[in-house]
């Protein structure tokens, strides 16, 4: 789809509702395992590290795939591929829920990724083509349409498998959330489709550049990304069940996670207004930092005592965290094709980095019977995200009216 002058109240009301609705579909299938993951490992008779794989397979997906996104937005436009990517998503998460065996529920957790990853990696674009003057805002929009996703899924996935006594039906029941996203994207891509093209709007063609693989800058920022996505994913898969099994908080782990992934929502929506015109983004990504590792702190040296702040702490931190990192390719960015280059390749490391926090999680599980360990090296890494703060500062010249088209 071209690049479209959308500044009209409608049309921004039109792209809050697509961008939410569709964004709530794409968390469930990775967060509604947490609440269940006990009953799926035995089931399965999975270990800890094999369990993990339910969490990171979605983020190796969504680093590898985002790589594709550029040419498959060209081939069939982003429309098309979002539209496909949610089909393909519906129908592999009603898969996993079929599953016989866990080389079955691996497999269908791969192509439910692929869906994830695909449609993902294409908002970006679409909110830098249509809102390139109000991305911050609108990122944060999308970060809290996943967050809420989430959190519908991390209250509601454990009573629903209590109720039809069947983790599958729990597991399976979110592919609903696809078809809803199918239509209300179809509706607003109609909504845009009838605005005429913007005469400035330059014609994409292939690009002149590739992934910026040798500025120490990029590499900066994917690694921060990549670092807050190691201690979220870490937590989304455990933070339930190791509530569960620590019994460090009364109240249910379902609940624990969901009171997390809400106050990630609020958060993401906040980091999109605060920033508002400022180019120097690193004193907010500082101080959110600093609340990511202040609430991990609790959870790894003092679990008991204020387990319910701790939580609060490391979500608003990490919420906050998570749109900052978002606008940060924007910010290094001097044109159009280098936004979207940045962007996918602060995806495609930072999401390889992700992956590794389940699973790294899970394995210290394995490996000393308890979950200490393992808070501490989620600790670990927000000190280091607090040593890479400094380094994320702002290209030095910045075109202040940049038209960003789609990836």
């Amino acid at each position: 789809m071209a690049p479209l002058q959308s500044s009209g109240n409608k049309h921004s009301i039109a792209a809050v509702i697509g961008l939410l609705v569709l964004s709530i579909a794409l968390r469930p299938t990775i967060i509604s395992i947490g609440p269940i993951l006990l009953l799926i490992q035995q089931h399965f008779h999975l270990s800890y590290t094999q369990a993990a794989l339910l969490t990171s397979i979605p983020d190796v997906c969504m680093g590898v795939f985002a790589l594709m996104v550029p040419n498959l937005a060209r081939r069939f436009g982003i429309d098309r591929c979002v539209v496909l990517a949610l089909l393909l998503l519906g129908a592999a998460t009603l898969l996993r829920a079929l599953s016989p065996n866990g080389f079955f529920l691996l497999c269908s957790t791969f192509l439910a990724s692929v869906g994830i990853a695909i449609a993902g990696a294409m908002i970006g674009g679409w909110i830098k083509s249509h809102f390139p003057h109000r991305a911050s805002l609108f990122m944060g929009i999308y970060a809290a349409g996943l967050s809420l996703g989430a959190t519908l899924a991390a209250l509601a996935s454990a009573p629903i498998a209590e109720f039809t006594q069947s983790w599958r039906f729990s597991a399976g029941v979110w592919s609903l959330l696809c078809l809803t996203a199918v239509a209300s994207w179809i509706w607003m891509t109609r909504t845009f489709t009838a605005l005429p093209v913007s005469p400035a709007a330059p014609s994409r063609s292939r690009p002149s550049a590739g992934l910026p693989w040798r500025n120490p800058q990029a590499w900066w920022v994917a690694l921060n990304f990549g670092a807050g996505q190691f201690v979220v994913y870490a937590l989304f898969a455990w933070l339930a069940p190791a509530s569960l099994e620590t019994a460090v908080s009364t109240w249910p782990p379902g609940i624990l996670l969901a009171l997390f992934t809400a106050v990630f929502a609020v958060a993401s929506v906040c980091a999109g207004i605060l920033p508002g015109k400022a180019h120097d983004r690193r004193g907010l990504l500082g101080g959110s930092t600093l609340l990511a590792a202040l609430g991990i702190a609790g959870m790894a040296f003092f679990p008991t005592a204020l387990p319910i702040l701790y939580v609060v702490l490391a979500a608003i931190g990490l919420g906050m965290g998570f749109t900052l990192a978002m606008t940060l390719p924007l910010d290094n960015a001097g044109n159009a094709e280098q936004a979207g280059l940045w962007t996918v390749f602060m995806l495609f490391i930072g999401y390889l980095i992700a992956a590794l926090g389940p699973l790294l999680f899970g394995a210290l599980r394995d490996h000393t019977g308890h979950f200490g360990p393992a808070y501490t090296m989620l600790f670990a890494v927000t000190v280091l995200m607090l040593c890479l703060t400094p380094l994320l500062k702002p290209a030095v010249e910045r075109i202040p009216q940049m038209s960003v088209t789609s990836l």
